[in-house]
Order: C-alpha cells, then structure tokens, then sequence
C-alpha cells in the first residue's frame, strides 16, 4: 500500500491487532506478522512448533495524538516500571551433588590411610636417630 507523505510516495503496511507467539522445546518468541512466525527459524527447525495467535489492544487516535502532545510540551511522563522482554534461553540450574554414605565412607578411609602412612614415617624418622 503506498502512501503520500508531503512530495514523497512511501511503502505502508497495515498493522495487525495480532501478535504471534512461537512456541517449542520451552522457548517462546514473539512476532507482529504470521508470516514471519513461520519463516522464524524456532518454527522451521522444530516440528512441534506451535503458532499462537494473540489479540493486542492498539493505542487509539486520541491517545496517541495524547502522547505527541505530551512529548511537544516536554512533559515527563510518569510510565509505570516496565521491563523489556528478553528473549533469552532458560537457564539451566545444576542440582546440587548427593552425598551419600559410601562416599562419606571412602573420604574417611583414605583420611585413615593418610594418618597411618604419617604415623609410620614420623615413628621411621625419629628410630632412626
């Protein structure tokens, strides 16, 4: 669709009140057209990839010549905190070692060895004097 914008013809594409969510293996992207959600490569290396379709609320005319208005005048807005979305892998946690009575065992017997072997050398050195 092109559109005039003063003396120049510029290419514009109608926005979509959708947004796509590519799930698979546990990991989640997000797209603003389906066909890029299914041209993203978690969707083509994953077979049981899912497409979810999610209706968004867009910003009406009046709040956004709203927030154009705001922005001439200078004014600060006072936005709630928000963080951005992240599209990070998950973290993988380590658990945690089990210590189990054999192995207690086995660090205790070589304690034992450790004492006799220095119990030995300290009883050779001071005979041989």
């Amino acid at each position: 669709m092109e559109i005039k914008c003063g003396n120049q013809k510029l290419e514009a594409y109608p926005i979509e009140s959708f947004v796509y969510e590519v799930v698979a293996n546990g990991k989640k992207e997000f797209y603003q057209s389906a066909w890029d959600a299914f041209r993203s490569e978690l969707h083509m290396k994953n077979v049981g990839a899912k497409i979810i379709k999610i209706p968004v609320m867009p910003m009406s005319d009046y709040e956004i010549k709203a927030e154009q208005l705001y922005f001439e005048l200078g004014d600060q807005r006072d936005y709630p905190d928000v963080e951005e979305f992240k599209n990070d892998k998950p973290k993988i946690t380590k658990s945690k070692p089990k210590i189990t009575f054999s192995k207690i065992m086995d660090i205790l017997a070589i304690v034992a060895w450790v004492i006799c072997i220095a119990t030995v050398l300290i009883t050779l050195i001071s005979n041989g004097r």
